[in-house]
């Protein structure tokens, strides 16, 4: 007996520690995140130097090192250090550039052309840093260690944990059948264009809904701690991706991917008209459970302002996609004209020309600064709610996903760049082999690389370790130094299993 009360205290405690959370500031949350981009250009820089000297073992350890024990650190006992750590990090980025530079044999001048690829590496960085910065946070979270003000808001501000599901919406939104301008639909008509997506959806769904289910059933029956003002009662995480893709489904069903942008503004407009009246605010604050509709009024409501930020994230993806299938039909063309540009490094010249990637990095800037501007309005008249997925959240996760985006496809830039510094000059053989090695280089880490083929298995692996280590051990009492090496271990044994399922190509599928 004294040991259930024991134990009931203990969740009471816990759910104690995670309530009541009233965030941070927009500009720390970006500098947070920072050190993960800036560990990207380490990793690049630093296997332009060492990387065809390593095998898999290393190649991991060094890339565990590089590019996720920086994060972790700003995460918990180096938060008040963010800038030190980045500018650290980009001073070791920019010595490791400096000794390719003059160590290289390279020719005094030299063309570099970008190549065209279906792939696009900044969108694997993106996708795979959600996933594991997500998967940090869910276990960071539940030590004291992990700084409060990172924690999910009670209702209103900005903080680390909000960002999870919007990047989820945003990541899954760029990469879509619509965002890609899909024409198959258009093709199969208009009656087996609704069936395909009908059976794509039912498909999709029902694992997510099963998972949601799942952790509904294990959280009650193990009596873990659960903020229910969050979700709701039996509404989570998973159950609002599977909600956003049934309605998404529906609206592009009869709508043309064409329209996103409009779609996206116009749905999370009607929900801010919405949320603006008194009696649905009251409805939303009030402490009514009962019946499932008030019992998960937050996950319902929420949903619908993720589904707005989804079709903005459709018309992102299209702007992203259609950048290079401009370009990639460009250099098909018999007539056309290349642009270049100048770039001279310590005596040595480089003619580059205007890549499809540069184009990219400046609209994506451009609409970083427009969502900002119209963020900081948003948050004067309403502020940020990740809670109920207002406007003036979605269009945060609209700043922080591009922010992000243009940064990332920065580095693909500077990988190319540094391919061709690298190319050393030879005779015979030794030149094509120096050259083919330099060109296997890629801005993906492989430790990114292999969390992004298995996602949602990543994931879920994830918050089942997490939930273990919470049940076996009363994290709150974790000295700091101890709290840091346990979610080491926790990132290195679950990075580890999926980077060797991904040496052997094992696809775990639902």
């Amino acid at each position: 007996m004294a040991a259930n009360l024991n134990e009931d205290a203990y969740r009471k405690e816990q759910l104690e520690f995670i309530s009541n959370i009233h965030g941070t500031t927009a500009r720390e949350i970006i500098l947070v995140i920072l050190p993960s981009v800036c560990s990207l250009l380490l990793r690049i820089t630093t296997f332009v130097l060492i990387g065809k000297h390593l095998n898999g073992i290393t190649r991991f350890i060094t890339e565990f090192i590089v590019v996720l024990l920086p994060t972790i650190l700003c995460f918990t006992v180096y938060s008040d250090s963010k800038i030190s750590v980045c500018m650290a990090l980009l001073v070791a980025s920019f010595i490791n550039v400096l000794v390719v530079i003059f160590t290289s044999n390279s020719a005094r001048s030299g063309r570099y052309l970008s190549t065209h690829s279906a792939r696009r590496p900044f969108l694997t960085n993106f996708r795979s840093l959600t996933g594991v910065l997500t998967a940090i946070c869910i276990l960071a979270v539940d030590f004291k260690v992990f700084p409060r003000r990172y924690a999910k808001t009670e209702v209103y501000g900005f903080s680390l944990m909000d960002t999870g599901v919007g990047f989820f919406i945003m990541s899954n939104a760029l990469v879509s059948p619509e965002a890609k301008d899909s024409s198959q639909n258009v093709e199969l008509g208009f009656v087996k264009a609704i069936a395909k997506n009908f059976v794509d959806c039912v498909r999709s769904c029902i694992t997510l809904l099963v998972l949601g289910s799942v952790r509904y059933f294990s959280i009650e029956y193990l009596n873990y701690q659960r903020h229910v003002s969050e979700y709701g009662v039996h509404w989570n995480f998973f159950v609002t991706l599977a909600a956003v893709k049934i309605l998404t489904s529906i609206v592009t069903t009869v709508l043309s991917s064409r329209y996103s942008l409009i779609v996206g503004i116009f749905i999370i407009t009607v929900y801010e008209f919405v949320l603006s009246q008194n009696n649905v605010r009251q409805w939303l604050f009030s402490h009514s459970r009962e019946g499932f509709v008030n019992a998960n009024k937050e996950g319902l409501v929420s949903t619908l302002g993720y589904v707005g930020l989804y079709f903005i994230g459709v018309a992102i993806g299209r702007l992203i996609h259609s950048t290079y299938q401009r370009a990639s039909k460009n250099q098909t063309d018999k007539f056309k004209v290349d642009s270049y540009f100048r770039i001279k490094i310590f005596g040595y010249i480089i003619d580059a020309r205007y890549t499809e990637s540069m184009i990219l990095c400046i609209k994506l800037s451009l609409i970083a600064a427009q969502a900002c501007a119209a963020m900081l309005f948003l948050n004067s008249y309403s502020r940020v709610s990740r809670k109920l997925a207002n406007a003036g959240y979605c269009v945060w996760m609209v700043t922080l996903s591009t922010t992000m985006l243009t940064l990332l496809v920065l580095i693909d830039v500077i990988t190319d760049i540094l391919k061709q510094l690298s190319v050393k000059e030879d005779i015979g053989k030794k030149t094509s082999k120096v050259k083919q090695e330099s060109y296997q280089l890629s801005s993906i880490p492989e430790i990114l690389e292999a969390v992004n083929y298995n996602g949602l298995p990543f994931f879920l692996v994830c918050n089942l370790i997490t939930g273990g280590i919470n049940l076996t051990i009363k994290t709150l009492y974790v000295p700091d130094n101890e709290a840091l090496q346990i979610i080491t271990a926790y990132v290195l044994v679950s990075t580890a299993l999926f980077a060797i399922l991904y040496k052997y190509k094992i696809k775990i599928k639902f």
